[in-house]
């Protein structure tokens, strides 16, 4: 992510984060999670964003769901 990214991720998670209820550091970091697994998702298909989704959290079926692949597609591309 370049700083122009990340400026914009940070503006949308805090927007995100005033929406919600409870101590303001775990409202913070719900958001900031669910802003970046969007980041990742609109992204193309790789090794980086399939192991960025997995380390926050997300599941091969929603992954297989998002980019309409089979399991065997990722497990292609996370062998290389």
């Amino acid at each position: 992510m370049v700083l122009k990214d990340t400026n914009f991720v940070m503006k949308k998670a805090v927007s995100l984060a005033k929406n919600l209820e409870g101590n303001w550091s775990v409202r913070m970091k719900m958001a900031l999670n669910e802003v970046y697994i969007d980041h990742y998702l609109s992204q193309p298909l790789t090794k980086e964003v399939i192991e960025k989704l997995l380390l926050k959290g997300i599941s091969f079926r929603r992954i297989k769901k998002h980019f309409k692949v089979g399991m065997d597609e990722i497990s292609s591309l996370l062998a290389k």
